[in-house]
């Protein structure tokens, strides 16, 4: 990569930091990178400016998804890193990472990236963007599950005494359930009050690899996102929406708070790895 392209990636990425986020399906990501960027040691965050000035993880968090079309084109396959289909029950067959296009994949790929101190500052700013995204990806658990339904996307539901349509299961996951659990609060005081609230988590969460960390969030979808629903029924789509229950929000705002901490942590201890 030659400086040219060095300088452009680095200003793009610094733009992103600077521009407006999309509200709609990025508060998650937005929590995951400030905690993250919080928990970062002092010879990471060094390294962090070197790479990208006045970096902003909460803002780098959204960059993968405000650019997906771009970075298929340049990447193919890159719109399928943000998931890995693995099954959601067992005696399902899915492919759970074709041609290495898959989360847990490149999360390993980019963090060696990151770690190069011979790579060039365009990749590895890049790697560090990516990074932030997919660690804060594998931690929705329907980013991590599948019951040939696309990760939830093709299961409607319908929630009790609310009477709408979410546009879908995962949606539900996606943003709907964050924002129930954020309400009106600012994503800073609300990641600071997580983050005490789970402080004593932290060392047991930094714990295991990536791998490890796919199926604790695998196991959380069979459990407590696919198994509570009414009409679920292992490899079928439900005939109609599925209903959700107001118990079912609130185990599911639960999930929800624990593992936007459990992903900041995580994101924090893959680049303190890579940078120490």
């Amino acid at each position: 990569m030659n400086a040219s392209h060095t300088s452009v990636l680095v200003c793009a990425l610094s733009l992103a930091v600077a521009s407006p986020a999309q509200a709609w399906g990025s508060i998650g990501h937005r929590i995951t990178g400030t905690i993250a960027q919080q928990l970062l040691t002092p010879a990471a965050s060094e390294q962090v400016k070197a790479l990208i000035p006045d970096a902003d993880f909460a803002q780098l968090s959204t960059w993968m998804d405000e650019h997906k079309l771009e970075l298929k084109r340049r990447l193919p396959g890159s719109d399928q890193w943000h998931y890995q289909d693995e099954p959601a029950c067992d005696g399902l067959a899915e492919a759970v990472c074709p041609d290495g296009n898959c989360a847990g994949h490149q999360i390993g790929v980019y963090r060696k990236v990151l770690a190069d101190q011979n790579a060039s500052r365009a990749a590895r700013a890049e790697a560090l963007t990516f990074l932030i995204h997919l660690v804060g990806d594998i931690h929705q658990p329907l980013h991590t599950a599948d019951n040939h339904d696309r990760g939830g996307n093709e299961v409607k539901v319908r929630q009790e005494k609310r009477g709408h349509y979410a546009a879908s299961l995962h949606a539900l996951w996606d943003t709907e359930l964050v924002e129930l659990v954020v309400g009106d609060a600012a994503i800073g005081s609300w990641s600071a009050d997580a983050m005490a609230a789970f402080d004593s988590h932290f060392s047991e969460w930094r714990a295991g690899d990536v791998a490890d960390w796919i199926a604790a969030s695998n196991q959380l979808a069979r459990n407590d996102v696919y198994q509570p629903l009414p009409e679920f029924a292992c490899g079928q789509l439900p005939r109609e929406a599925e209903k959700i229950s107001i118990s079912y929000l609130e185990n599911g705002q639960q999930i929800v708070r624990e593992e936007l901490v459990k992903a900041g942590v995580r994101i924090a201890e893959v680049v303190n790895e890579a940078l120490k």
